[in-house]
Order: structure tokens, then C-alpha cells, then sequence
């Protein structure tokens, strides 16, 4: 009796193994049928990512600013639309293009002298939109913070602010940090005290809405 109820569990089990594996084979094939047609994947990918921006360049001429760029990756973009700001908070259209896939220039006529900020607002062919990195219009003494006098001979720096800053860290020229402080998007020419701080020199980095920028100063002098 004993035997006849070994062979039965032995017999069951391997019924129950066999239905186990014919189902785990027809999960596996489904796995494999499934996006059999797809016979470029990396299109699909391309539909969840932006076009790739480099070789960003903003430079102020006579009466325009030309702003220029290289893009790769343009596949499922409609269109790249030009921005720029006063404040780094509110952009405003310098104007478009189509993409053509390469390298692309964009005259920004202005009379205003002001510092921009620059950036790159790509529209996608599902009707999304991704804005690039901001960058800086390029050109002599152009900074959205500088630092005066660079020689600081108290415990104050003096700062003349073009763009919001949210945050300023300080650093010595060793690498050790030696301030970090938030400064709630002040704007304008304004002071920062900073603490006792040895005889050297500093790198001041400043934080704003998509840039940062860092000036240099000196403690006490050479």
C-alpha cells in the first residue's frame, strides 16, 4: 500500500513539474514574441530623450547677440526655440529653428545692453518641451557676480549681483571649504560678511537659477 501511495506523489509531482515547465517555456516565448516587430528599438528609446546640446556659445556684437550651438540626437525634435532672461527667472523667445542636424546660429537683435542669460528650449514631436542648461552671453567683463575690491582686507566682501543668487560657497585654493551660505536670490550691489579667514587666496562660487559663476579674491594682500 505504502508503495502505491510513493508512485502516485512521485506520479503527481512529476505532472505538476511538467505543467510548471510547459508554463515557464510559453512565458519565455511569450517574453520573446512580444516587440518582435520592432525592428529598431532605438527609435523607441529616442521618443524619452532630448536632443544632445554642446559647443554652446552666446556672443554680444553690434545691435544683436549671435548665439550658436551643435546639437545631436535631433531625431524627435520639432523645433529649437532661442530663450533669454534678465533675472535667470523670466525667458522670453529670441527666436527658432528647424532642425537640420548640425550646427546651427541665431541672430538675437537687441539694443539692450544688459548681461542675458541664454538657453535652448527644444520641442519635441509628442508636443513636450525640455529646456537646456543656461549659459551666459560671452564677452569682455561680462560676470553675473563681481567681487570688489578683490583684495579683502576685513571680514566683507563687496558684491555687484546681475542675476538672482541663491547660494555662494567659498574655497581656499587648497580645496578645503571654508563658507557655504544661502542668500535667498538677492540681486543689486550688496556686502556678505564672511569669517576670519587666513592670509591666501579664495575661489568665491555663486549659485543662481540653471548657472553658476566663480571670482577670485585675496585675504590681506601678497
Amino acid at each position: 500500500m505504502r508503495k502505491v501511495i510513493l508512485q502516485l506523489v512521485k506520479a503527481t509531482f512529476l505532472i505538476l513539474a511538467g505543467f510548471s515547465t510547459f508554463i515557464s517555456s510559453a512565458y519565455s516565448q511569450q517574453n520573446i514574441i512580444s516587440g518582435k516587430d520592432d525592428t529598431h528599438p532605438e527609435i523607441a528609446a529616442q521618443q524619452y530623450s532630448a536632443a544632445k546640446i554642446y559647443k554652446f556659445n552666446a556672443v554680444q556684437m553690434h545691435g544683436y547677440n549671435e548665439i550658436q550651438w551643435s546639437a545631436i540626437a535631433e531625431e524627435d525634435t520639432r523645433r529649437f526655440i532661442v530663450e533669454y532672461s534678465s533675472d535667470g527667472i523670466n525667458y522670453l523667445s529670441a527666436g527658432e529653428l528647424t532642425p537640420l542636424r548640425g550646427n546651427y546660429s541665431l541672430k538675437h537683435y537687441t539694443l539692450d545692453s544688459r548681461t542675458f542669460l541664454y538657453r535652448i528650449k527644444m520641442e519635441k514631436k509628442d508636443g513636450r518641451f525640455i529646456n537646456s542648461m543656461s549659459f551666459l552671453l560671452g564677452g569682455v567683463d561680462i560676470a553675473p557676480v563681481k567681487i570688489y575690491p578683490t583684495i579683502v582686507e576685513g571680514n566683507t566682501l563687496n558684491l555687484r549681483i546681475t542675476f538672482p543668487v541663491h547660494r555662494m560657497n567659498v574655497i581656499s585654493f587648497d580645496g578645503k571649504q571654508v563658507m557655504a551660505k544661502d542668500l535667498g536670490g538677492i540681486i543689486g550691489t550688496t556686502q556678505v560678511a564672511i569669517p576670519v579667514l587666513s592670509r591666501g587666496q579664495y575661489l568665491a562660487t555663486f549659485y543662481g537659477d540653471g548657472w553658476q559663476s566663480t571670482e577670485k579674491f585675496m585675504i590681506g594682500g601678497r
